[in-house]
């Protein structure tokens, strides 16, 4: 039983522990050094009598702090899984994957260039180390986070947090689609000969716009965050259906 030293004075003393307090003596300690107040202790008791007292060691107490904090955790996972359903936690786990560490884009050139959905939220289009930049990263992470949106918040609207990895994703391929954008209006400038330039570069194999760098990585990104998305959605509907009754007239 644990309790918990509240008075040492010469060589008699008083724990508490379980709601009761205990008179004990030097004969009743177990421990290598003197008894302190708001020390913890281990109490043995026979027939509601004290009978030995040890003291705690720290490392102890860490431990056993450690264990009820992962045992707490451990609970939580368990409920929001079981609130959010396997689907959408693996939808979840494959977008915090993909976001950090695959790449988005293929390149043809001799210069290998890694670039994550970090990266594109960071603005930095070549790192050499993986997982994007601070802003990236805690953007992605964020957006992850919204899987207990609607364990924590029980509210018709919550599921569209669900939509948020859609949102993250969005903003991070808007750049791109803007640079789309003005490579084709560049090319409709330029009339037959700009035409005739972007099929020469399309029959040597050179990417012409940049969405002809995505790769299997993005495709993958935007399939899992449309199928959040439709997953909030279609709780939300779910929710805001009414409840009928047979038994009304």
């Amino acid at each position: 039983m644990r309790g918990t030293v509240i008075m040492w004075r010469g060589d008699k003393g008083v724990v508490a522990a379980a709601g009761r307090q205990y008179d004990f003596d030097i004969n009743h300690w177990n421990g290598t050094v003197a008894p302190l107040p708001n020390m913890p202790v281990d109490l043995a008791t026979a027939d509601g009598e004290l009978t030995g007292l040890t003291p705690v060691h720290e490392a102890d107490l860490v431990r056993e702090k450690l264990a009820d904090m992962t045992g707490e955790g451990g609970r939580y996972a368990r409920a929001i899984l079981a609130d959010v359903g396997k689907d959408v936690a693996i939808g979840y786990g494959v977008f915090l994957f993909v976001a950090l560490f695959v790449s988005l884009v293929t390149t043809n050139g001799f210069i290998d260039v890694k670039v994550t959905l970090a990266d594109l939220l960071s603005g930095d289009m070549a790192r050499a180390a993986p997982g994007g930049g601070g802003r990236g990263v805690l953007l992605v992470l964020l957006a992850s986070a919204t899987i207990v949106v609607p364990f924590l918040w029980k509210h018709r609207l919550a599921p569209f947090a669900f939509a948020a990895p859609l949102l993250v994703t969005a903003r991070a391929f808007w750049p791109l689609y803007e640079q789309h954008q003005q490579q084709q209006e560049a090319m409709r400038a330029m009339g037959g000969f700009g035409q005739a330039v972007s099929q020469m570069a399309e029959q040597m194999g050179a990417q012409t716009s940049a969405f002809d760098a995505v790769g299997i990585g993005a495709w993958l990104l935007v399939a899992t965050v449309i199928f959040l998305a439709f997953k909030g959605i279609t709780r939300f509907l779910a929710r805001g259906q009414p409840v009928t009754s047979s038994s009304a007239s």
